[in-house]
């Protein structure tokens, strides 16, 4: 069998996988929509930041009462995200809720376009898609959607990926672009922006320590948000690892080469002489 043939079967493999994936994730989605009471946006976890945002701003504490005597338990309602994030959660104080997920989805989507994966990471990405927590959480208008496209417009231009240290559970994968100036610009701004709840900002390393049910496996089932993108940027032809050698640095490359092979043929001449 020619390589041209196995490659248009591999690809008509990951095509069948996806829309397999696809189909099966569209009947998740519309089962998270009509079945389980737990999946429908009641009291959406939105509304615990902009609870919390009213309250500060209205001269009173980030925390619950009870995040901040000692021992609590994760249960729906509890803070865990730090008080500068309500510089962020203040304007869903008047737009509409539903906008809180269709942004950050809209977002990432764009940004997995840009990276113009390969076909072998589209079955990957549809079954990250179709992770129960991925659907429920968006549903439920969680942060780990921002998460997602903080991660996946990190891939594109680095400093975006600093967000994702706002939730330390998921710190490993706030390393995206690191090595950027315009990371470190933004963790700057993030801690000058802390300045005005600097009081709440300095509770928030023992509110984490004390909540109980956390651990560095609490975020495990957010992981799958982060990972499409990332499945996308290892596919990726225009900035992901497998993307071809650019033609100044090609260029650069085959002349360090063609010196080098100059000067082991002259070497060698001169041996024989």
């Amino acid at each position: 069998m020619s390589a041209g043939r196995l490659r248009n079967l591999a690809f008509a493999a990951c095509v069948a996988g996806t829309i397999a994936i696809v189909a099966l994730t569209v009947a998740f989605w519309v089962y998270g929509f009509l079945g389980p009471p737990a999946w429908r946006v009641v009291d959406p976890d939105l509304t615990i930041y902009t609870d919390a945002t009213r309250r500060l701003l209205g001269g009173g504490g980030w925390y619950l009462p009870r995040q901040l005597n000692g021992p609590y338990a994760i249960v729906q309602g509890v803070v865990l995200y730090p008080p500068v994030t309500a510089w962020f959660f203040a304007p869903w104080l008047v737009l509409p809720p539903w906008t809180f997920s269709a942004i950050p989805v809209a977002i990432t989507a764009w940004a997995v376009w840009q990276l113009r994966p390969a076909p072998w990471t589209w079955p990957l990405i549809a079954l990250c898609i179709m992770w129960p927590m991925v659907p429920l959480k968006t549903l439920r208008l969680n942060p780990s959607v921002w998460l997602m496209a903080a991660t996946a417009t990190g891939l594109l231009y680095r400093w975006p990926g600093v967000f994702v240290t706002l939730k330390p559970s998921l710190l490993p994968f706030a390393l995206i672009g690191i090595r950027s100036r315009g990371w470190w610009a933004v963790a700057g701004l993030l801690v000058l922006a802390s300045a005005p709840v600097v009081a709440d900002t300095l509770r928030y390393p023992s509110v984490v320590l004390n909540a109980q049910g956390g651990g560095l496996m609490y975020s495990l089932p957010d992981v799958p948000f982060l990972l499409i993108p990332i499945f996308a940027w290892l596919g990726s032809r225009t900035h992901g690892p497998a993307r071809p050698l650019q033609p100044s640095r090609a260029a650069e490359r085959g002349s360090s080469q063609t010196t080098t092979e100059n000067r082991g043929a002259g070497g060698h001449g001169g041996a024989e002489a």
